[in-house]
């Protein structure tokens, strides 16, 4: 069976490559902060760091709300089309 994929306007999407960047890069400084705990025991007070960590993430994820707000809005208006990709011969076999 084919998946629909919405097909959108670039200007939407022009800064998920920026969004994607900055969410690995939270994810790594997530990744090195539980590494030093797990081989170092927790250092600082944990309830500011997870404090500060909240408010370094929740640009990121406004940032992916406001493509989702925009997508549905220009599918709203009908300015958003659907394409329908078949299924790869790998993916049948499956």
């Amino acid at each position: 069976m084919a998946n629909p994929y919405p097909i959108l306007p670039l200007n939407v999407l022009d800064d998920l490559a920026d969004l994607n960047g900055a969410l690995d890069a939270y994810q790594q400084l997530m990744t090195a902060w539980i590494q030093q705990t797990m081989t170092e025991g927790p250092s600082g007070d944990r309830q500011l760091f997870a404090a500060g960590c909240q408010y370094l993430l929740r640009p990121i994820l406004e940032g992916y709300q406001s493509i989702e707000s925009q997508a549905k809005a220009f599918q709203e208006m009908g300015v958003v089309g659907v394409c329908t990709l078949a299924e790869s011969h790998q993916e049948q076999q499956q």
